[in-house]
């Protein structure tokens, strides 16, 4: 394989990379700044309806 080719496709590998982990990164980025630590929130528990019989 030539040189260039295979540059080419490692320099190509790397930014499918970089494009599939950015959301990742920016929703760290954003938990960090903003302070949220929404996996620490417990769920609401689902209201009961008492039902008449």
């Amino acid at each position: 394989m030539e040189p260039r080719i295979a540059r080419r496709i490692f320099r190509n590998a790397l930014l499918s990379l970089f494009l599939y982990a950015l959301p990742v990164l920016l929703m760290f980025a954003t938990f960090y700044l903003t302070g949220q630590r929404p996996w620490e929130k417990k769920a609401k528990q689902p209201h009961t309806v008492a039902v008449k019989k």
